[in-house]
């Protein structure tokens, strides 16, 4: 069996186009956080409202692998406790990874609670 060769009748240019990098969402959510007091409340918490932004929590079937959780599971967070949460700072002694996953699901209460009085 003889197999004549495929020509291509157009040529295939090379894509000129960049994925654009996806930076943070600013939701209203997010925006409400700003100025509010912090409501997770780790040991050593400065409470300042000038750094609280929204902290989500993670769980599992919900978030992970480039997913974030919906804003209504997140917590109005400052610096020093989302560091905590995300790791980027040492745990207070005697706090367990489980006792700052329980303060930031409290912190994700507290803030629902004050979302609903507002």
């Amino acid at each position: 069996m003889i197999r004549s060769g495929i020509t291509r009748k157009a040529t295939i240019k090379p894509s000129t186009k960049r994925m654009k990098a996806s930076r943070p969402k600013s939701t209203p959510a997010r925006k409400a956080a700003q100025g509010k007091p912090c409501l997770v409340r780790i040991p050593g918490c400065d409470g300042d409202a000038q750094t609280t932004c929204l902290a989500h929590y993670s769980l599992s079937g919900i978030s992970g692998a480039g997913l974030k959780a919906p804003d209504s599971m997140g917590a109005w967070c400052c610096h020093h406790c989302h560091a905590v949460c995300d790791g980027r700072m040492p745990r207070p002694e005697g706090y367990s990874r489980n006792d700052v996953r329980l303060a930031l699901a409290e912190g994700v209460f507290r803030t629902q609670l004050a979302l609903s009085v507002e």
